[in-house]
């Protein structure tokens, strides 16, 4: 897990020990409170920061929850994890780079990918696309259009 940092492995404990719960404890839907306000204070500060190194206490400061709470909220609220949801954030950005022309190493840089090799892959699993072939295809389009304008 080259250059994901810790918020990925820790998200990754306290999901497994969430799992442990569900399965031999209680029943989780009982267990999972609402925190609405919370969890969109969590996305806010995810959608503000996205380009930076962002640590799962961060997050949890930010929004006031523990991070199992945090965890279990925001995944029953948003149907995904906290991690996945700010990569969507990324990856969303990154498209948009893209396709206004700019190079796929300094998308990964601007949208806070560790590095270009990180966001390729995150890209590729998202998009199924390489970066680089996206912008292309934007590039085509738009060449496309200024000939059907001239």
């Amino acid at each position: 897990m080259g250059g994901v940092g810790g918020f990925k492995k820790e998200e990754v404990l306290l999901l497994l020990i969430s799992l442990l719960i569900r399965r031999y404890g209680q029943p989780f839907e009982r267990c999972v409170p609402e925190c609405r306000e919370e969890i969109e204070k969590a996305c806010r500060y995810m959608e503000q920061h996205f380009a930076e190194r962002i640590y799962l206490d961060q997050i949890c400061r930010h929004a006031g929850l523990s991070k199992s709470t945090l965890l279990r909220a925001f995944t029953k609220s948003k149907g995904v994890t906290p991690y996945r949801y700010l990569e969507t954030i990324r990856i969303s950005e990154a498209k948009k780079l893209l396709s206004e022309g700019i190079p796929p190493v300094e998308a990964a840089v601007r949208t806070g990918f560790s590095d270009q090799s990180h966001f390729t892959n995150y890209f590729n699993q998202f998009i199924g696309l390489a970066p680089g072939i996206y912008r292309e295809i934007f590039s085509e389009k738009d060449r496309g259009r200024s000939r059907i304008n001239e």
